[in-house]
This record gives C-alpha cells, structure tokens and sequence, in this order.
C-alpha cells in the first residue's frame, strides 16, 4: 500500500488594542533549527510523546522579529539564532524556495496575515518582507465579530492542514481589540522509500522507564537504510527516506533506557547533531519501530519565554513599534500550536497550529540492530537537514 505523510505547521497572531549581517548558509540555518527545535521539545511534557513544529513557529516568529524593536528585537534574534534582520531575509526566502522545490514528495507552504478592517495595514517595510519574503496573502477582515472572524480563519487552518486541525481560534479570542492574525501552514505528503509489510506487525514489550513496560504494536523491516551510532549523544541513528530521497524521517534512539532527557538537554545546549548525521552510512538494518498517533497542543505563552522569547507578551513595553500603520501599543496576549502525527506501516500523517495573540496593550558494524523500545526522538527532515516536525514517543500516544 501506498505510504504517506502529512505535515501541517499553523501558528497565528492576534495584535489587539489596549485602552489605559552575515547572511546565513543553509547548514548554519539547518543548525540553529534543530537547536531552537531540541529546545522547544525540551521544554513540552516530560511524561507523554509530543509532536510539534518549532519550524511553524520559527517563520511567524522570524517576520514578527521584522517589526520589533529593542529588547524584543534582541532576545527574538538571539532565541532564533539568527544574527540580524538581513539574514532573516535571506535565509527565509532560501527556506521557502526550497520547500518548493523538494522532490518526489508534496510540500507546501501558506501563510496568511489578517488585518482588522478599515484604514489599518502593515508598516509599508513589514508589508514587503511579508510578501516578498515570506509569500504571505494579506487580507482584511473584521475581528469585533469574533464568531465569524474566528470561523472563517479556521476554515482557512483546515483548508491548509487536510482537515486535522480544526477550531484552532475561539471566537472569544478575537474581538474589536483584535489588530492582526499571522498564520503559518506547512503541509507534507510523501511515500516511504521502504515501506513496512503490516503482516509483519505485532505486539511487543516498550520499556517506558526502568520500571514499567507496556505492550504496543511494533512494526518491522529489515533492508537497507541509513545509520549512525553516536558517542556525543550514546545513542543510535536511522534516516528512513521518503521517495525522491530529499525528505526523511530521522530516529535518534538512545542507548539507555531512560537516556532521552539527557539526550534532549544535550541537543538543546547546542551539540551538532547534524555531524552525527554526516558521518551515517548506508548499510543493511534491522528496524523494529511502534507505530503511533499523536496529538499535542502546546501554550506557547508559557514555553517561549523559557526560551527566552519574553518582551513580545509584556503589556506595558512589547517592543512590536514596527508592526502596524496606526500607533497603538502591542503585546502578544495569546499564543498556541496543535499537532498531530500518525506513524504506521503506510508511513506518517501529521499536522500542527501554532497560534499567537498580540494585543494592543491593555567503524562500521554489521548488519545493526535498531530496536526502538524505549523512548526516542525523531524529527521529519527535508533538504540541507531543514527540520519541519520533531517530537518524542514514550510509549504513550
């Protein structure tokens, strides 16, 4: 049967009112994606598998960068480990350029900025870099009925995400405070390049800790893949390709049973996974991996100031001074993504929303074995290594 996998990223921006350059090379950009990625996966529930996609998240938070100022400016820039705004130009438009172009797979990119009706619009230099940079659509539509703003916005999210988002906005969420909404859409479909036989499927122990096992279904090829061991991160690689060989899923296994917090930490203080991934080697594999579902919503009010991202949610002092035609006062007051994956013998489906609310203040060995029966990462890769989805399975969808 036909593998598949579906990927969606969504991340919106409400912008309300309150009353009272170096430019970066792919793979430098490759690494500070898996960077942020390992961060905000870090960040997520420590006790349940979790997909997500900081890449959703990382292009509205890159053109909100555009229009900030001061602080906000600084700790967007650091966070995203991009040095300036020129770069951000540079090595978003190499991004979506090549998401176009990836081959033997379907991949799309949308995004969307939603103005309050009447007189607003984006700063005339925002506007440009939306367009130009980010190929986002703009549109006006009216926030102070937020039922019909939220429904029709919604809409746009399934439309985007092959129906496994809905009701990402709640109509309380906009209303004539209600500026602006920015949102991101990544979607992905594809066929393994190896597919596995479901008769081969079956249930098999999971060692979710040292103390407990559960049985999930666990499927099983044996064929020739890509693989790695790593030293730095004690643990296993295997790139599983998808057809067109440019995308792939990527699997990083730890070697200990309860090795993934550590694994994870490391990522996030920055080690260069993508040196492991470099030195993998094609070699006959036997691969024994659970198929799962996976649905995640995550508050990105609470998780990006762990990341450092603060000043944007700050009422009295936002630093988004670049933003909008009208000098009213912003602040980001709402900010959240969903996702969902599923990974079985036909492949993978995922999808995720990311939303947001500004408001105006107010050597190699043979023949390995890969057997992921514990906890482990992956991440959903295209080329130069660009990380689209990443999340962890702990045995508990």
């Amino acid at each position: 049967m036909r593998t598949t996998i579906y990927t969606l990223v969504l991340l919106f921006l409400v912008i309300q009112v309150r009353f009272s350059s170096t430019d970066m090379d792919a793979q430098g950009l490759s690494r500070e994606i898996i960077k942020f990625s390992a961060k905000f996966c870090n960040e997520l529930n420590k006790n349940a598998s979790v997909i997500s996609s900081p890449l959703s998240a990382e292009y509205l938070l890159a053109l909100l960068a555009l229009g900030t100022s001061d602080t906000a400016h600084s700790e967007l820039l650091t966070s995203l480990g991009i040095p300036d705004d020129d770069s951000i130009r540079s090595s978003f438009s190499s991004v979506s350029s090549k998401l176009k172009s990836i081959k033997g797979v379907t991949l799309n990119v949308a995004n969307n900025v939603y103005i309050m009706e009447g007189d607003y619009d984006l700063v005339p230099e925002l506007k440009k870099d939306a367009i130009t940079v980010f190929d986002a659509g703009i549109e006006k539509i009216n926030f102070s009925n937020g039922a019909a703003a939220a429904t029709h916005i919604n809409q746009w999210v399934e439309d985007k995400t092959n129906k496994k988002i809905k009701d990402l906005l709640s109509s309380d969420s906009l209303n004539s405070d209600t500026r602006l909404v920015l949102v991101n859409a990544l979607y992905f479909k594809g066929t393994w390049e190896k597919q596995f036989e479901k008769h081969l499927t079956s249930d098999q122990p999971f060692n979710v800790n040292n103390n407990t096992k559960i049985n999930v279904p666990m499927m099983f090829r044996e064929d020739t893949f890509w693989y790695g061991e790593s030293e730095g991160l004690q643990a296993q690689l295997l790139k599983m390709n998808y057809v067109g060989n440019e995308a792939s899923m990527l699997v990083v296994l730890p070697n200990e049973i309860e090795g993934l917090g550590g694994l994870l930490q490391k990522l996030a203080d920055g080690y260069d996974l993508l040196k492991d991934v470099n030195q993998m080697y094609s070699t006959k594999v036997r691969v024994t991996l659970p198929k799962f579902k996976i649905e995640t919503e995550i508050d990105l009010n609470t998780l990006l100031p762990k990341l450092g991202i603060k000043q944007i949610f700050n009422q009295q002092n936002s630093g988004l001074t670049k933003v909008l035609n009208a000098p009213e006062p912003l602040y980001v007051s709402k900010a959240i993504q969903k996702a969902f994956i599923e990974v079985n013998e036909e492949g993978a489906e995922a999808a995720a929303a990311t939303g947001m609310v500004v408001m105006m203040r107010c050597a190699r060995p043979p023949s390995p074995e890969f057997r992921a029966d514990r906890p482990f990462l992956y991440l959903l890769n295209g080329s130069e290594h660009a990380t689209y989805f990443i999340g962890v399975y702990r045995g508990k969808d």
